[in-house]
């Protein structure tokens, strides 16, 4: 994948960093296949520029909200497709359910254009997916990158070719302006513009001219391989560039029996290995096992050891920069790098001719492993939210180790990094992920006598009760419970308890629920305090409580359990207490205040992006609304409500809870009339989380007013957007962002990340300036 001049933001096209050079009859013939193809794949080697034409197709096809960008480096396995697409949709993990029908739900209901980057390290997957979804969504287009051809019914194939290089010595290529056919868009063109970036000011002067031209046809106009040869006019002219790379490119040729533009590739970036020190090129090996972008804290882990000193890879990340072989990519205000998947493929072969692949690859996999063990250990402190924010931008490179961890790493370091990102992933409401990796540690591995092993059974177990499904729940529980190491490890047993009571609450059994439940958070307590999911057990025997009418040993479980997780800074624990509280409240005929408290929980759970707490806390907030005389705005929560629960794909409490809020519903639903209702709650359903958020909090926003003069000059920017843009500008953060208009800081970064895009720039600087110039 090219993505050397692109920035990144998942689901939506990344912005462009530098200009785009040529591709017109590309582009052109791109836009009619689409105008005619459901399917349209740009074939062509690697470093042809693939990536940059799809981008700046789909970017002149159709506007910014109809065109999803799913970048495939980010699955590591097949199984793992549909999950990194529903991602780029925006979908959340639903549990149970599988990633590929929300995709194709998400899909059939709108027309637009589904960006397929990078697909030939998983051809079948890819392939299976995309006919899937061409035949699902009528109105849906494809747009796939790939070096080889999806070789599905229907797929029309686009060759990307190198750009056109001037023929030196005919007339206009050595002379004048270049003016050969091709060079006004063509390799040339390219050059000037990448050499003029690195030297401010830097034309083809003189026999510069000649120089460029030949050095343009002996790279074959590879974009990736002219980009790699400009930036060395820092250094050397043309002539000298095209003296060195005529001595590599013979060697190459000379040993390699693979096509000519393969071996010219592989020649620019041989040479731009050698110009290289030692250790950028050792470097520049080690960081082939890292899948996706990264920190130089990663980086430092990873790479460093006594031959490489963590203390140069700065210094030496730099040097890479500046030589084009690593990439600076920048997520809410953190500088990042990456490479592209030529050059690391190209390190990763190095890497190998120097014996050090699978010792590099344990580093990281141990430093992943480490940090989500530290992760886990502060997971229910006042570090949650950071290490929740990690866990989302490192989730790619996890991702990545976690599927080479399960083919090497030993049973106990393997189990607890998949426990510990199971944590993780659960807190993040990503519970069928979770499961996904659970589940395949478990078909790898046979289960053994270890007490680690229980712990992983009992998670599973609480997993598969929320996804409903009871059957394989009580299963697990009980293999849990049986397992050999018996009371050695408290925490398997009190998650196997947890599990059977999860099952208990979802089959009606309100008693059985809470026998279970209380001897859970008795085992969790002494085996493993201060354990993060632990403290969603008694909110669950709160609720079978509250089903039985016991509502004063509810209401005194949600007091404790809500200063107990204030105490350790436990941010989820709190929210899920708060919903419980208000609740209660309810129960108690204490509307306004169960409305006060469901909406401190609203906001926490918006903040964390937790869309089954988000469901539970939209219906407190409808409940109190409907009994403050509020009835209309409480159909469309609950409309809200149960979109967020199909989202989630998962469910707390079962059937003993929804009786209680379905008394609610019924009185909403008389008070208003059956059809009233309905269209009140199926609007609900569809507005915006935003949108909803304002509702349930009483707090909607009015439409930022024009200024002196009429109307301000917004380009495309919605309403929300022209805030949002006012807001960077005064300099917040995403997270700041949120929390001022009290929305998800997922929902701030996918507002910037619209604007980025529509503005068609790339840093948050040229937001701010574009704004002032606006405003």
């Amino acid at each position: 994948m090219s993505l050397s001049t692109l920035h990144q933001r998942p689901g939506r096209l990344p912005a462009e960093m530098t200009s785009f050079v040529g591709r017109r009859e590309e582009l052109s013939g791109i836009e009619r296949l689409l105008a005619r193809c459901r399917l349209v794949t740009l074939t062509g080697p690697g470093g042809v520029g693939k990536t940059r034409l799809a981008v700046r197709a789909a970017r002149a096809a159709a506007p910014p909200d109809g065109v999803w960008f799913v970048d495939l480096t980010a699955a590591p396995e097949p199984g793992l497709v549909a999950r990194v697409v529903a991602d780029a949709l925006g979908l959340p993990d639903q549990g149970g359910g599988e990633p590929l029908d929300a995709t194709i739900e998400f899909l059939g209901r709108r027309p637009g254009l589904l960006v397929l980057d990078t697909c030939e390290h998983l051809i079948d997957s890819c392939a299976m997916l995309a006919e899937t979804v061409l035949h699902a969504a009528p109105d849906l287009r494809v747009l796939a990158t790939s070096r080889q051809p999806l070789d599905i019914a229907g797929e029309h194939t686009l060759v990307v070719a190198p750009l056109p290089s001037p023929v030196p010595g005919e007339e206009g290529a050595s002379g004048g302006n270049c003016a050969a056919p091709g060079a006004a868009d063509g390799a040339v063109a390219l050059f000037t513009d990448r050499a003029s970036a690195v030297v401010p000011g830097w034309t083809a002067s003189g026999d510069d001219r000649e120089a460029v031209a030949l050095l343009c046809r002996r790279l074959d106009g590879i974009p990736l391989a002219i980009e790699l040869a400009a930036v060395q006019v820092r250094a050397l002219s043309p002539r000298q560039i095209l003296e060195r790379l005529d001595r590599h490119a013979l060697e190459v040729r000379g040993r390699r029996t693979a096509l000519q533009r393969h071996q010219t590739l592989r020649s620019a970036i041989d040479w731009s290995h050698e110009l290289c020190s030692p250790d950028e090129r050792l470097l520049w090996a080690r960081l082939s096992v890292l899948a996706a972008d990264f920190d130089l804290e990663t980086a430092e882990r990873v790479c460093g050891d006594e031959r490489l000193a963590p203390v140069t890879v700065f210094d030496l990340v730099a040097g890479l920069l500046a030589k084009s072989i690593v990439q600076r990519v920048e997520r809410d205000g953190r500088v990042r790098y990456r490479m592209l998947d030529t050059l690391r493929e190209y390190g990763a072969e190095r890497l190998e001719g120097l014996g050090e692949t699978e010792r590099t690859r344990a580093r990281a996999f141990g430093w992943f492993a480490g940090t989500l063990r530290t992760a886990v250990d502060e997971l229910g402190g006042p570090r949650q939210r950071h290490w929740l924010e990690w866990h989302a931008r490192e989730e790619a490179g996890v991702r990545a180790l976690l599927d080479w961890g399960i083919r090497t790493a030993p049973d106990e370091v393997l189990l607890s990094a998949h426990v510990c990102n199971g944590r993780l992933l659960v807190l993040r409401g990503r519970i069928g992920e979770s499961w996904h990796w659970v589940r395949r540690m478990l078909d790898a591995r046979p289960v053994g006598d270890e007490p680690f092993w229980a712990e992983a059974l009992g998670l599973s177990a609480m997993l598969t009760a929320f996804q409903r499904n009871l059957a394989k729940a009580g299963e697990l529980a009980a293999r849990a419970r049986a397992h050999p190491s018996g009371a050695a490890d408290g925490c398997g047993a009190g998650y196997a308890r947890a599990a059977e009571g999860v099952v208990a609450l979802q089959e009606g059994d309100p008693e059985r629920a809470i026998a279970a439940l209380t001897e859970a958070e008795r085992l969790l307590a002494e085996a493993c305090p201060g354990e993060v999911i632990s403290s969603i057990v008694p909110l669950l025997a709160g609720i079978a409580h509250a089903a039985l009418g016991d509502v004063a040993t509810a209401r005194a479980i949600a007091e404790r359990t809500m200063r107990e997780a204030e105490r350790e800074g436990n941010v989820w624990g709190q929210a899920y207490a708060r919903a419980l509280n208000g609740i209660v409240l309810l129960l108690l005929g204490q509307a306004s205040e169960a409305l006060a408290v469901g909406r401190t929980g609203l906001r926490t759970m918006a903040e964390l992006d937790n869309r089954l707490g988000l469901a539970l806390c939209l219906e407190v907030v409808a409940c109190g609304l409907a009994a403050t005389g509020r009835p209309k705005s409480a159909a469309a929560l609950f409309g809200a409500a149960k979109r967020q629960y199909d989202d989630s794909g998962a469910v707390l409490f079962g059937p003993v809870y929804s009786a209680l809020i379905g008394v609610v519903v019924d009185g909403v639903r008389t008070e208003l009339g059956s059809d009233p209702y309905t269209a009140s709650a199926e609007a609900g359903g569809r507005m915006e989380l935003d949108a909803v958020l304002a509702e349930a909090l009483g707090e909607r926003r009015e439409t930022p007013s024009p200024g002196p003069g009429g109307g301000r000059p917004r380009g495309s920017l919605s309403p929300r957007e022209w805030e949002i843009a006012e807001l960077v500008a005064q300099g917040l953060t995403n997270r700041e962002i949120a929390d001022r208009l009290v929305i998800a800081k997922r929902t701030a970064d996918s507002h910037v990340e619209h604007i980025l895009a529509k503005l068609a720039v790339s840093s948050r600087a040229e937001i701010a300036a574009w704004y002032a110039r606006n405003s």
